[in-house]
């Protein structure tokens, strides 16, 4: 019997570091950031299930953005208070699914090739999630004002998504874990569960500040003309 693999991509944001504008709903190469978060999930051919988390009113728009193939099921939800909740959310709509993927809708420039890598090291060790090496000096602070110490940034990675996780482990996660996370891999690391590291992407910015928006702009040009170059 086949898997069934899910996706779940979070939509549900509120943009509060965009002064005033919704991330989302930015136009990057004239579509959506949330279309084109969408566009690399959908090219995923072992896909079953797209569950998109995001506001009802939203939903119809959504919807009309989405071309799928038929063997790609769509389902929407609405989100939670805390990215958790919303992830929870997602997985109660496809609660049967065997595998997970969970993306970020203002991570626009996630390639295909990444989600079946992560997908592919869950399959192996049933967590997985993609990184990038920290490049930046980093500094432990106290009150934001007196530098403690410089810490050693060769053991650490930023993370990234998608993430893909077993769906007994996320669904347990989910369930025994209440406290505030950041992301889905914290509450699986927390009930003693591996978690591989895939590499990621530096492209695969999230879209949190107008400054991002203008840099995702410039990778997408690039990446369309090199496209149109072939």
């Amino acid at each position: 019997m086949t898997d069934v693999i899910a996706a779940i991509v979070l939509a549900a944001g509120n943009s509060s570091r965009m002064e005033g504008d919704d991330k989302l709903w930015a136009d990057l190469g004239g579509k959506p950031v949330v279309s084109r978060s969408l566009e690399s999930l959908i090219e995923l051919a072992v896909l079953n299930i797209l569950v998109i988390v995001s506001p009802s009113s939203r939903h119809k728009e959504l919807r009309k953005l989405i071309r799928r193939p038929k063997t790609l099921e769509l389902r929407f939800v609405e989100g939670g208070d805390r990215r958790q909740d919303s992830v929870a959310a997602g997985i109660a709509a496809a609660a049967e699914a065997d595998w997970y993927l969970v993306h970020d809708g203002a991570r626009p420039l996630a390639t295909v090739e990444l989600s079946a890598a992560v997908l592919d090291a869950a399959r192996l060790y049933g967590a997985a999630i993609p990184g990038v090496p920290v490049t930046d000096t980093l500094k432990r602070v106290h009150d934001n004002r007196k530098i403690i110490e410089t810490v050693n940034r060769t053991p650490l990675r930023a993370i990234q998504t998608p993430q893909a996780f077993s769906g007994d482990v996320l669904r347990e996660a989910h369930k025994k874990i209440r406290g505030d996370v950041t992301d889905d891999a914290a509450m699986v690391e927390e009930l003693g569960y591996p978690v591989a590291l895939v590499e990621g992407e530096t492209t695969n910015l999230k879209v949190t500040r107008k400054t991002d928006l203008l840099i995702a702009r410039t990778f997408f040009e690039a990446k369309s003309n090199t496209q149109r170059g072939r």
